[in-house]
């Protein structure tokens, strides 16, 4: 199999993969297909399938942009003010790196849609799944590479999450190759590759700074068992790869907390009782089986292990404690954020390598070989064919009358009133489909959030009066989440009356209160 070597990069022993001279590259050129194919299926479905509160601010955003931008002569102007109004009215939590690329692209196609940000995304973790590859295949062999990256593309969770409009995508693509990037350095320093490290690391933190997690302690490790603590304070590379990686978040940071005010961004992150509560990491747990099965996290987990080096142990071994450093300080995300776990599925692929690589060692070598290069592949392929035919399946749900619906409750509303609402996604929904800036009121999820943050009890009066204060309609399309709050119930049905009423929805008139 290629075995690395710090000094000259690979040595030539027994592969499965690269015993033929073509199976290696038709087996990645075939993975890299598959995976943009199954990433592009019902492409123009909206993208209402996957944390869409989160997908539809980026949307709204990008529009924002695209509109402030770029002057596009089918729409109307008053939708074009509400597109900008739409974006400035949202706060910035990271660089809207993401945002910008798809408002460029709709500025040069000439047009604004949602599955154009989709391609991007889908790009990105196939770039994301190259650079593993690469890595992978440097900590252990061409073998594990094409296993690792074979996880990487097709675990079903992966390719949904990886077609969404968020930054988590870009992120964990540039986590990915600042792992390659910062390996190459490694094991060959130069300036040249140094900067690249630097500037690969950089533009994770940048995306999210969340990446650090998965970029520190493993460079760190690495560097400790290698150059040793001694040598790496003198090393000059080194300092240049930390500067560059901590440079643009830096900006970025001091900008945000004096120019944007996004002091309260940073909060509500962190909470410490949730840790003490045994249940809460049995949750954790079940959370990570719904991302992949249970044999693919045990797998990872001895995988790390099997490393035949003690610096590539190390730095795997390091992943994983940054997952779990990331997850106990993060506690509440990630039992109701499934894409704070989608750094992981790279960590599992990468640790998967190792345990690959003495599998098909033993392959390698069995006779004859052609008869068992077939069987061998013709598993291969049917296994890939489960997981693309359980991902379509997963990808099935239609979504496509939702637009249209929301178009109607937005023309019945008025474009031009004054609207608090108690509506999907954080009122996201009627705002993008539907063209409505409203005040969202919230959800008991959001409640009950608040109060884990220490935010004092809700005094229903003073919040119904506040929201509703100079607003023309209170329009409700969360039926069942206003049976959850009575006394918002009681108020609307009781205080006002009703405007309009439609399939799902209602319009109570906050104009017209009901004398008692």
């Amino acid at each position: 199999m290629l075995e690395t070597s710090p000094s000259n990069g690979y040595k030539q022993t027994t592969s499965f993969f690269t015993s033929c001279r073509f199976l290696l590259p038709i087996t990645l050129a075939v993975i890299f297909i598959l995976g943009l194919g199954i990433r592009l299926y019902d492409l123009t479905d909206p993208p209402l399938d996957f944390h869409a509160t989160r997908q539809l601010r980026s949307l709204l955003m990008a529009r924002g942009l695209y509109h402030k931008w770029f002057e596009d002569p089918n729409i109307p102007d008053w939708q074009r003010q509400i597109a900008i109004e739409q974006w400035e009215g949202h706060q910035i939590i990271e660089p809207p790196i993401f945002e910008i690329i798809a408002a460029l692209t709709y500025g040069l196609v000439g047009f604004e849609t949602d599955w154009i940000a989709r391609i991007w995304a889908s790009l990105f973790w196939l770039i994301g799944g190259a650079a593993l590859f690469l890595v992978a295949r440097r900590l252990s062999s061409a073998d594990g590479g094409v296993v690792a990256l074979a996880f990487y593309i097709f675990l079903p969770f992966g390719v949904i999450a990886s077609r969404s409009f968020q930054p988590d995508p870009l992120m964990v693509m540039w986590i990915v190759v600042s792992w390659w990037t910062f390996y190459r350095w490694y094991q060959s320093p130069s300036w040249q590759r140094a900067i690249f490290a630097g500037l690969s690391a950089g533009m994770a933190l940048l995306t999210k700074n969340v990446s650090v997690f998965f970029l520190l302690f493993p460079f760190a490790a690495l560097l400790l068992m290698g150059k040793g603590f001694k040598k790496t304070l003198r090393d000059p590379q080194s300092w240049v790869i930390a500067g560059l990686a901590a440079l643009p978040l830096v900006i970025f940071t001091l900008y945000g907390l004096w120019v944007l005010e996004l002091g309260e961004q940073f909060g509500g992150r962190f909470f410490p009782e949730l840790l003490k509560d045994p249940s809460h990491y049995i949750k954790w747990f079940n959370e990570v089986l719904k991302i992949m099965a249970f044999p693919w996290l045990l797998g990872g987990l001895l995988g790390m292990f099997a490393f035949k080096k003690a610096d590539q142990r190390a730095f795997v071994i390091a992943l994983w404690f940054g997952y779990g450093l990331y997850g106990l300080l993060f506690p509440y995300h990630f039992l109701t954020h499934s894409y704070y776990h989608l750094p992981l599925i790279p960590v599992v692929g990468l640790s998967l390598a190792s345990i690959s690589e003495y599998i098909f060692q033993g392959i390698a070598n069995l006779k004859p070989r052609l008869l068992h290069t077939l069987m061998i592949l013709g598993i291969v392929s049917f296994g890939i064919f489960i997981q693309l035919w359980n991902t379509r399946i997963l990808l099935s749900e239609d979504f496509r009358h939702e637009p249209a619906y929301w178009r109607e409750v937005g023309e019945t509303v008025g474009y031009d009133t004054d609207v608090v609402a108690l509506s999907q996604d954080y009122s996201n929904r009627i705002a993008y489909y539907g063209w409505i800036n409203a005040l969202n009121w919230p959800g008991v999820g959001h409640f009950n959030y608040r109060e884990l943050r220490g935010g004092k009890p809700v005094e229903f009066d003073e919040w119904f009066a506040e929201y509703s204060e100079g607003k023309d309609f209170f329009l409700v399309t969360r039926l069942k989440e206003l049976d959850r709050q009575p006394e918002l119930k009681d108020a609307l049905y009781e205080g006002y009356e009703i405007y309009a009423e439609g399939p799902g929805y209602i319009v109570f008139d906050l104009r017209k209160p009901i004398t008692p």
